[in-house]
């Protein structure tokens, strides 16, 4: 008795996705690199503004701190640099809304991504509900992710 595999599933192949999929596609990975470039620009405003305080050490010698350390860590130091103007931390505070917006939605498609469709493609999220992702919402979503990037090195 052995246990049979899912090999009679209708299952499309990567290379069977059409040109408008290869679209859809090509712009989750261009959330995924956004993402990462807003993370690797965060880490060197941290590493100029720590530079300009005297402080040598390098971010994240020997793991890679999360977005929340590393905004922790952006916070205090703008605290500690504009004791007196609370605008700049004002900012920051919209910015990680909205970066927590974003990662939320960038969470969605990573882990729930489901399968293309017209127009889109379809995600599972958490409660395993079906979410209809459009490629302009998710165009939006990553016009929004380098928007933050430019204000957060803005700060």
């Amino acid at each position: 008795m052995g246990v049979q595999l899912v090999s009679d599933m209708n299952m499309k192949a990567v290379s069977d996705y059409t040109p408008e999929d290869a679209a859809l596609l090509c712009s989750v990975g261009r959330l995924v690199c956004a993402w990462t470039m807003l993370e690797q620009s965060l880490e060197a405003k941290i590493g100029m503004l720590r530079d300009a305080m005297g402080d040598v050490r390098t971010v994240g010698a020997r793991t890679r701190p999360s977005m929340t350390k590393l905004m922790t860590e952006l916070r205090t130091m703008v605290s500690m640099r504009d004791r007196r103007n609370a605008s700049a931390l004002t900012e920051i505070s919209g910015i990680e809304r909205d970066m927590q917006r974003i990662d939320r939605f960038r969470g969605l498609i990573i882990q729930g991504f489901h399968q293309p469709e017209p127009g889109g493609f379809t995600c599972r999220d958490g409660r395993n509900n079906i979410q209809h992702i459009g490629l302009e919402q998710l165009e939006g979503e990553i016009e929004a992710l380098e928007t933050v990037a430019s204000r957060l090195l803005a700060v």
